[in-house]
């Protein structure tokens, strides 16, 4: 019974293999323009209300030239080159910077001056507070702390 299914099914498979390699290779196509103006393309012909005419496509095509193609290959590998450098030095850098010690912060202080620059010579000046701050608006008082 087993026997019997695998040797039906293979004739079914056979038989439609038979009918794709009958249809001819260079069948016609067909530009199909529907009346709303919209345009398909298909291989059988078009219906009465639309407008139909065949396609005329070429059955081979050029050869293609070994001079250019080998050029088109040649500038590929070159670009391939220099993303591949890029890409290492990318990464190159991406380890330096890993390893280099985190940056401490530069810690501000009053008597410190900062550059001011002046015709190209560096001048120091102290800084200033700010102008609106007042020194001390009024005493800190703790409302629950009784005195």
């Amino acid at each position: 019974m087993v026997l019997r299914f695998r040797h039906d099914v293979s004739r079914a498979a056979l038989a439609a293999a038979a009918v794709l390699l009958a249809t001819p290779a260079g069948a016609a196509i067909f530009r199909c323009t529907a009346a709303d103006g919209s345009v398909s393309y298909q291989e059988m012909e078009c219906g009465a209300a639309e407008k139909s005419r065949v396609m005329e496509l070429p059955a081979q095509y050029p050869s293609a030239d070994p001079a250019e193609r080998q050029r088109l290959f040649d500038r590929e590998a070159a670009l391939d080159r220099r993303l591949e450098a890029q890409r290492e030095r990318d990464s190159r850098e991406a380890v330096a910077r890993a390893m280099q010690p985190p940056e401490q912060p530069i810690p501000a202080s009053a008597d410190e001056g900062y550059p001011l620059y002046w015709g190209g010579a560096p001048l120091f000046q102290r800084p200033h507070p700010h102008p609106h701050t007042p020194k001390n608006p009024r005493p800190r008082v703790n409302p629950l702390q009784r005195g």
